[in-house]
């Protein structure tokens, strides 16, 4: 009787080692097919928040022959499926609206095997759905205003939705450092007075937002004395344009020179004849010389013709502001 109870436990523990064996972790497999492979899950996951619209699932498979499909499973309920082997199939995507915004949701994903088994990912639980996770928009159409030698008004529009506070950054001169001039700004804000300029240089602006994802692009920059750079170099600054002449038609120029290390300067005219007229240089003169005398033929009486002086370093340019004169 003793030989026949060792017999059947040898048995049993023989039994319980042969299934062991079979259903490891090292050879897993689903209730069909053969050995499958396994799919893991890496953003959104538990406890990540998403905005609305459409987020794409980070994933990836270990197929035990090759990736047939791909399926979403959202709260438990299926809602669609990737086919790895159909040009025309959409890779998997979590989708939500508005009227979502503030539920929870879980989801997991299914992968199917060439071999027919399938395997199924660990489900991630409590993702959040929020307002969209973008950056807002640059702040567009900012325009100067000058009040005062010493004061000028800065405004800008803006399509961005969920913005925090706005900054105006200041710099004076081409050569200076960026500054927030006035700190945090409401949402509502759309236009600013800087009542600390100091006469005669140049002041440059930028405006940019802030939500809750991060800061947008800064606006395009403008500048108190409507003149531009490529890069750090100086511009021109008060060109004037006045008639000395007529019949023959003479246009006199001048400007300051702000620039120690400019190699010439050009003159650019626009004639002005449609409203795709461009700049066109009409002359040159030397560095440090700050006038230019216009008596180039095609001035005609009553027509408006405008003006600017490109200044030109070895390695960069800038630009005056334009002077429009209309002839008599």
């Amino acid at each position: 009787m003793k030989n026949i109870k060792y017999i059947f436990f040898v048995l049993f523990v023989f039994l319980i080692f042969i299934s062991g064996c079979v259903n490891s972790s090292s050879s897993p497999t689903s209730p069909v097919g053969g050995n499958a492979g396994s799919i893991t899950i890496f953003a959104p996951v538990t406890n990540d928040s998403i905005g609305i619209g459409t987020t794409p699932i980070n994933y990836s498979v270990k197929p035990a022959g090759f990736n047939k499909s791909v399926e979403l499973y959202i709260d438990g309920k299926y809602n669609s499926t990737f086919f790895t082997t159909v040009s025309n199939s959409k890779p998997l995507t979590l989708v939500f609206n508005s009227s979502q915004i503030g539920t929870r949701f879980r989801y997991h994903l299914k992968y199917y095997d060439s071999n027919g088994s399938f395997s199924i990912s660990d489900t991630m639980k409590n993702i959040l759905v929020t307002l969209p996770r973008i950056l807002p928009y640059a702040p567009t159409n900012i325009v100067l205003l000058k009040l005062s030698p010493i004061k000028v008004n800065i405004s800008w529009a803006d399509s961005s939705t969920g913005i925090l506070f706005y900054e105006v950054w200041r710099k004076d001169r081409f050569t200076g450092t960026w500054n927030n001039v006035f700190g945090q700004l409401s949402p509502s804000t759309f236009n600013v007075n800087d009542n600390n300029l100091i006469p005669g240089i140049v002041h440059l602006y930028k405006v940019r937002s802030k939500n809750n994802f991060g800061y947008s692009k800064f606006s395009e920059t403008v500048n108190t004395e409507d003149v531009g750079s490529s890069g750090s170099f100086a511009a021109p600054t008060n060109l004037v344009a006045v008639q000395v002449g007529s019949l023959p038609f003479v246009v006199k120029l001048k400007w300051d020179d702000n620039i120690p290390n400019e190699n010439l300067f050009k003159i650019e005219r626009n004639d002005n004849l449609s409203a795709f007229s461009k700049f066109h240089t009409i002359g040159a003169v030397a560095n440090n010389v700050t006038s230019y005398v216009d008596n180039s033929s095609g001035l005609f009486a009553g027509r408006t013709y405008k003006y600017r002086v490109k200044a030109y370093s070895n390695t960069d340019s800038s630009w005056s502001n334009e002077a429009a004169i209309t002839l008599k």
